[in-house]
């Protein structure tokens, strides 16, 4: 993939995973970010944070699979990943679908280091925003 190929509005490969408490504890422990509110689904019940009384996948994990979309994209043809930025703005829970997206939004031209911008977000089984961000990628 050359970056006069890239066209704009141009969709990435989305990627759709069905969240589990299985999965949430195994990033607890790669991340060793251990909080209950994570890796326990009694002391979450009992807390009831905002109101939903269930575990909450980590915020890091939506970051690293909207970066995981962009690295699918282009990596293998050389390309990388200038900047990231990442708005949560709604949890993931267990037992939900959250499909991560991509697409082409802006190119910018240069003599060395041509790069595009490509809008990514997040979204849940009910078609709710769960993450939104802008990566810009070096092609």
């Amino acid at each position: 993939m050359k970056f006069e190929e890239v066209e704009l509005e141009q969709e990435l490969e989305s990627i759709e995973v069905k969240v589990t408490q299985e999965m949430i504890t195994r990033f607890a422990c790669a991340s060793l970010d251990f909080n209950p509110i994570h890796i326990d689904p009694v002391w979450a019940k009992k807390v009831n944070l905002l109101g939903y009384g269930k575990t909450i996948a980590h915020g890091q994990w939506a970051i690293d699979k909207l970066t995981q979309v962009v690295t699918n994209w282009c990596y293998a043809d050389g390309g990388r990943l200038k900047s990231i930025d990442v708005k949560l703005i709604h949890p993931i829970f267990v037992g939900d679908t959250i499909k991560f997206k991509g697409k082409v939004v802006a190119k910018h031209p240069r003599k060395v280091e041509s790069f595009c911008e490509v809008e990514l977000w997040a979204e849940n089984q009910n078609e709710e925003k769960v993450a939104l961000g802008i990566a810009e990628v070096f092609l």
